[in-house]
């Protein structure tokens, strides 16, 4: 259709007429370019955007919170950082016990590499020699059960009683872990320790040769392109393999998709999606319910909301990867630890595990 150009020679009003216009659409597009959503891929990737903001808002008001990100079908939908302390987007955070399904991973790879056996083999197999065993019972427990949770001795590391800082104080870490009591048969029932997360990373180190950061470097991280990290090693040498993994936020995000993915990042299979599926797969059920789960794989947490099967991986203080696979989401999250109380630490886990299950989860459609 040809537009034409109007004749305002001899008419005063159509002067004006267009000056109208030119203010209706300087002003109109000016309101829709300051009128921008927050969170502009929302409604492309079906998420209720004021649904969204009402969790990121909420999210500002934890004390300490340092990040929230929120990733659809491996893209990045919503992320804010709150500059607490100064961390941001571009500072590597302690992401406490999310390090354990970091571990997880690699016990995975050092298996495909035939550095590992088997789940079934006993950690003497790799232990003989960097610790002294008191007994034939603890001699015999197997990879799995450190895996699970289920090595059978005392920790209780999900309540104020766990012997963690005992643990950490103790002058020979590693032989701490082997001659605690036991409290129940090795594979019989669920007991949250950071011992038995330990005692993966000394088997990788002495399986591979390599200790467990050198191992993640080439076979997990260079593949995944984090390249900024710090991993804290015990007074032996060995990363401590139940936390102290400092990562960036966003490189949090790409482990969580590389779990939704079967193993897989930008096409290429990174982790055999056997053992993803291994690690998600519930090992074993316990009666307490921790945040939204009763059930645990290998180094990761399972629980059911929304009628949706959730995969955590979850530290002190609120560290969060959550994985929705049915919804090909990821929610990432971190929060200041240094220096606060467990009371404090429990608050602030609490509110954003709320925040991520009650919030975020039923904004996405």
């Amino acid at each position: 259709m040809k537009l034409l150009k109007p004749d305002i020679r001899n008419h005063g009003w159509g002067r004006m007429q267009l000056i109208f216009i030119f203010l209706l659409f300087t002003i109109g597009s000016g309101c829709k370019k300051e009128s921008g959503h927050r969170f502009p891929l929302a409604e492309e990737f079906n998420i209720n955007e004021t649904q969204l903001i009402e969790a990121f808002d909420e999210m500002q008001n934890v004390n300490g919170s340092i990040s929230l990100i929120v990733s659809r079908s491996g893209v990045i939908v919503a992320e804010e950082y709150y500059n607490y302390n100064g961390y941001g987007a571009d500072s590597i955070k302690n992401v406490m016990s999310v390090t354990k399904s970091f571990t997880g991973v690699l016990i995975g790879l050092a298996i495909e590499k035939g550095f590992i056996g088997s789940v079934h083999d006993s950690i003497f197999t790799y232990l003989d020699g960097v610790v002294d065993f008191p007994d034939n019972t603890r001699k015999n427990i197997t990879i799995d059960q450190l895996l699970k949770m289920s090595a059978g001795h005392i920790w209780n590391g999900t309540s104020p009683e766990s012997i963690f800082s005992d643990w950490m104080q103790s002058d020979n870490q590693l032989q701490y872990i082997i001659d605690l009591p036991l409290a129940f048969d090795p594979g019989t029932e669920f007991n949250y320790s950071d011992g038995a997360s330990h005692l993966l990373s000394v088997i990788i180190t002495e399986a591979t040769g390599q200790n467990t950061l050198d191992f993640a470097i080439g076979n997990l991280f260079n593949p995944l392109d984090i390249n900024d990290y710090e991993w804290v090693k015990d007074p032996d040498g060995y990363p401590y393999g139940p936390a102290n993994l400092r990562i960036l936020p966003r490189d949090m995000v790409k482990f969580g998709n590389l779990i939704l993915n079967q193993g897989m990042y930008e096409g290429k299979q990174i982790v055999p999606s056997s053992w993803i599926n291994e690690m998600t797969t519930t090992k074993i059920s316990f009666a307490h319910n921790v945040g939204y789960s009763s059930e645990y794989g290998y180094q990761i947490w399972i629980g059911y909301s929304g009628g949706h099967k959730h995969i955590m991986a979850m530290g002190w203080g609120g560290q969060f990867i959550m994985i929705v696979p049915d919804n090909e989401l990821v929610v990432t999250a971190t929060c200041w630890t240094s220096g606060i109380t467990w009371e404090q630490a429990g608050e602030n886990w609490s509110s954003i595990i709320d925040i991520i299950v009650n919030k975020i989860f039923p904004a996405v459609y």
